[in-house]
């Protein structure tokens, strides 16, 4: 059962009411966000790049702005150096197209998930370093490759690093020290010396902002709007956090988008393939739909189909492309299906349940979807969890958090049992020998320190309202809050003590709940879509059998209960008429 707090953050709210101009809460839900200052707001609420912080603020920018120039005008070759998933795949596509524009003799190269995995590896530097490259410039990774940069070096090319991993570190004393490889620029704002006010940037973004920034050093005028929507597709399917600049990069993004969707053809083919080409996108289309058909690629085949993609002018070729990430992306689903079903029949058979931190290994998944099945059972247990499966050398796995959990600092303290690791507070991705597996296990448990509270999901709610604080202006205030994401949830509110007026089953399976609920006479529609467990647990508490099955063939309207109410605020438009809805996230008999 989920435990439920209420967000207690100190702020003026009147001031804010005032000064801001909005409903008291609204201006709660943007307190509990930290946004508490006009700039905060503006970036926000509104769409503008003058509320980009200057690229320059970020540690090496300038650096590897003169060394790009500099290659430029001698015309060295440089490398584009990505990663398989979406935000590789974009900041690739940012980058190439970018330098590309304004002269430089530049290629790209994605690793094999399967054969390289993630990051520089050797076989690659040496692969490019055959084509005459001058430059690798990573993107998306690189921060933790302290020996292949070495390797890169020690051949005579230069290297750029720009990523938004955690750095390495070690611990003395107590005291974390900083491990960066030696390259010649490192762009990433996660650097402990790093100046630059805004810490969570995808690649994607980060990629952006190292092109305008380019152009302005520069003097350049160019219409960057085609870098900005790929930006924008980075920052949501990387689910980094969704507020100041990230958000203004999606909000900005998907205006540009929906205006212009033809903006690349590549993009355009993937949203005609999923026939959605019509409809207004938004973020939870980049974050269902056009990010997993190009995280398909990387893991099924290979992520140079969709760099081609974004990248190619051949009109026959983009079409092709699209067709086959999208069924890619079919069959990527039917696996991670069948081993979502496999992983969590082992777990509830076996004693790994018992553990904290979930280590489960299966062989026949396909190690490009371990991260996916991961993150659902993840979702079923609300634990930290790791997938690993068999790899061409040893084993493979992806890892899933919880927030009270940091990943990748809990594997530093047994990294001596793996080959390669990487990641951050909420997800990681590992290499190890297949003999090493169960002292990983073991040994990721002994170390954790999480309670059984932590273990507790939590759902933390803005405010508690009286029903009659809801109304369809609030409604419509709380949309401003779009687009929703990491650290910038929908808002939430609580209920206490509501009276359950009507009751329907609806949906294919008759387990939608439709409700008419009503606090201190005020009567309001609510659905729920998965507490119908919870909801009969509830009934068979409180009336005998035949009157549970009365409520659920609706042949008993009424029920006599109350219940406190978790929720979110939402617009149902029924024969043209708008009306407000409480979509519910939980309840419990008061």
């Amino acid at each position: 059962m989920a435990k439920w707090t209420i967000r207690n953050v100190n702020a003026n709210i009147s001031k804010m009411v005032e000064e801001f101009g909005i409903s008291e809460v609204f201006a709660t839900v943007l307190a509990n966000r930290d946004i508490l200052t006009r700039r905060k707001l503006n970036t926000y609420l509104y769409n503008d790049e003058v509320f980009f912080l200057n690229s320059l603020d970020m540690k090496d920018m300038e650096k590897a702005f003169i060394k790009i120039i500099n290659a430029i005008s001698k015309n060295e070759l440089i490398c584009i150096y990505g990663d398989y998933d979406v935000d590789g795949v974009t900041s690739t596509v940012i980058l190439y197209k970018a330098l590309k524009s304004i002269g430089a003799n530049v290629i790209y190269y994605i690793p094999d998930r399967e054969e390289e995995g993630y990051g520089l590896n050797i076989e690659a530097i040496n692969d490019v370093m055959k084509k005459g490259v001058d430059i690798i410039f990573t993107c998306d990774n690189g921060i933790a490759s302290i020996e292949e940069v070495d390797y890169i070096k020690e051949n005579g090319m230069d290297i750029i690093i720009l990523d938004h991993h955690e750095p390495r570190f070690l611990e003395q004393d107590n005291i974390k020290i900083e491990v960066l490889p030696n390259a010649d620029a490192i762009i990433n704002p996660k650097q402990s010396d790093c100046k630059y006010e805004f810490k969570a940037l995808s690649a994607g973004g980060i990629s952006y902002k190292f092109v305008k920034g380019l152009y302005e050093y520069m003097e350049i005028e160019e219409n960057l709007d085609e870098y900005l929507v790929f930006a924008s597709i980075s920052t949501v399917c990387d689910i980094v956090d969704l507020l100041d600049e990230n958000r203004l990069i999606v909000k900005m993004g998907l205006e540009i988008f929906n205006n212009n969707k033809q903006i690349n053809k590549g993009l355009f083919e993937i949203l005609k393939v999923n026939n959605i080409e019509e409809k207004l996108i938004n973020e939870m289309d980049y974050g269902f739909i056009i990010g997993p058909c190009i995280n398909a690629s990387g893991r099924l085949e290979s992520a140079l189909k969709a760099v081609e993609l974004f990248t190619t002018n051949d009109d026959e070729n983009t079409k092709n492309l699209a067709i086959d990430l999208l069924n890619l992306n079919i069959e990527r689903k039917d696996l991670t299906h069948k081993a979502v079903e496999e992983i969590l029949y082992e777990v509830e058979n076996t004693n790994i349940k018992d553990d904290k931190v979930l280590v489960i290994y299966n062989e026949k998944i396909h190690e490009s979807i371990a991260g996916i099945v991961a993150g659902r059972v993840k979702e079923v247990y609300y634990k930290p969890t790791f997938v690993i499966t068999k790899a061409k050398d040893g084993a493979k796995g992806s890892g899933r958090s919880i927030p009270p959990y940091n990943m990748f600092e809990e594997l530093l303290k047994c990294s001596h049992l793996f080959q390669k690791f990487g990641g951050h507070k909420m997800a990681a991705g590992l290499s190890l020998g297949e003999e090493n597996i169960e002292l990983f296990r073991k040994t990721i448990n002994e170390n954790c320190t999480l309670s059984n509270e932590d273990l507790q999901e939590i759902i933390v709610i803005d405010k508690a309202l009286d029903f009659s604080q809801i109304t369809l202006n609030l409604a419509k205030e709380l949309y401003k809050m779009n687009p929703i994401g990491k650290e910038n949830k929908g808002a939430i509110f609580a209920t206490k003590n509501v009276e359950v007026k009507n009751v329907r089953f609806v949906g294919k399976e008759k387990n939608i709940i439709q409700f008419v609920l009503n606090h201190n006479n005020i009567d309001i529609k609510a659905i729920s879509f998965n507490g119908y467990d919870k909801f009969i647990d509830i009934l068979k508490s409180t009336m005998c059998d035949d009157d549970v099955e009365k409520v659920i063939l609706h042949l008993k309207k009424c029920v006599d209960l109350r219940l406190d109410v978790v929720y979110s605020i939402d617009v149902n438009i029924f024969n043209d008429i708008e009306n407000v809805q409480l979509i519910l996230k939980d309840f419990r008999l008061s």
